[in-house]
C-alpha cells in the first residue's frame, strides 16, 4: 500500500504504527499524521498518498488548509519527499500545505527556497496524567455521536465554530469516519442546542483530539474545556497512556489550565497550485 493512493483499512493502522514507532517515530506525530490520512480518506472527495516517510491527503479544494501533508522524517532525503508531494498535489492542480513534525531551521530554509510560505507554528500540546478535570458547566449535556442526527449537529458545529462553509461539512465529516471503530465524535448540548464538538482518534497508547470548536454564541463559558477534558478521559479509559491535540493561539490557554504541556512545535507552509 505504500506510496500509492489508499482508502484507510484499519489493520493497515496496527502495521504502520508499530513500523514507525520501531524506527523512532513518536507515537503522538504518529497520531497526527494518521489523522490526515483518515480524514481524506473517508471524505467524499479526498485521496491519499502514503509512504514510510509522507502522508499527504488531497480533498480536491481550491484552499491549501483542505489539503495537508506531514514529513513524518523530514530529516531523511527531505528533497525526494518534497518532490514526490509536489507531484502529487501538481498533477492535481490544487494548492496544499506542509507540515514538518521536527523544528529545524535547515528543514525550514529548505522549504522556503522551494517557495512555500511559513504560517502560524502549530503548537503539539499534551496531557500526560491519570484523569483530567475540567470545571462543570451549568446546562452542559456531552454525547457521543451515534446517529444522523448527532452527525449533522456536529458536523454543523464543528464547521461553524472553524469558518468554513457549513454546506461543505457532510463531504468531509462523513458516517464512514464515525463509524470507524478508534473514531468517536463528541457534541456537547447547552440546554439542548448543539454548543461544542470535539472528535477522539485513538492510535495505540496515544488519545489524540481534533475539531474541538465552540459555536461564538457559547465561548468563555467553559464549555470547550469541558469537552476536551471529558474526550480524554474517554481516550484513557480506552487504555490510551497520553491526549495530544495541536492548539490554536485561542485554544492554548484553554487547554494549559487543563493539564496539558507544548511539548513540541510543528512548521506549518503552504505552497500554491503548481
Amino acid at each position: 500500500m505504500r506510496g500509492t493512493s489508499v482508502r484507510f483499512e484499519p489493520r493497515y493502522l496496527i502495521t504502520t504504527w508499530r513500523e514507525l514507532t520501531t524506527a523512532g517515530v513518536d507515537p503522538v506525530d504518529f497520531n497526527f499524521a494518521h489523522s490526515i490520512s483518515v480524514f481524506a480518506s473517508t471524505s467524499k472527495t479526498g485521496e491519499v498518498l502514503e509512504a514510510r516517510d509522507l502522508v499527504a491527503a488531497n480533498n480536491k479544494a481550491p484552499i491549501a488548509e483542505f489539503n495537508q501533508s506531514a514529513l513524518k522524517n523530514p530529516r531523511y532525503k527531505l528533497a525526494r519527499t518534497l518532490e514526490r508531494i509536489e507531484g502529487y498535489y501538481g498533477r492535481a492542480k490544487v494548492p496544499f500545505r506542509v507540515h514538518s513534525l521536527v523544528e529545524d531551521d535547515t528543514i525550514a530554509s529548505e522549504l522556503t527556497a522551494r517557495g512555500y510560505v511559513r504560517g502560524l507554528d502549530l503548537p503539539c500540546m499534551v496531557f500526560d496524567g491519570e484523569s483530567c478535570e475540567a470545571p462543570r458547566v451549568a446546562g452542559l449535556e456531552i454525547a457521543a455521536v451515534r446517529d444522523g442526527e448527532g452527525l449533522a449537529h456536529f458536523q454543523r458545529t464543528a464547521f461553524e465554530s472553524f469558518g468554513y462553509p457549513v454546506e461543505v461539512a457532510p463531504l468531509a465529516l462523513t458516517a464512514e469516519l464515525i463509524d470507524l471503530p478508534h473514531v468517536t465524535a463528541f457534541v456537547g448540548y447547552m440546554h439542548g442546542e448543539p454548543a461544542v464538538c470535539s472528535m477522539l482518534i485513538t492510535t495505540g497508547e496515544i488519545a489524540g483530539l481534533y475539531w474541538v470548536g465552540t459555536l461564538a454564541a457559547h465561548r468563555k463559558l467553559g464549555v470547550g474545556a469541558a469537552l476536551t477534558a471529558h474526550a480524554v478521559n474517554d481516550g484513557l479509559a480506552r487504555g490510551c497512556k497520553r491526549a495530544c491535540l495541536q492548539a490554536s493561539p485561542m485554544g492554548k490557554p484553554v487547554y494549559s489550565r487543563i493539564g496539558f504541556t507544548h511539548a513540541r512545535t510543528y512548521l506549518r507552509f503552504d505552497h500554491a497550485a503548481l
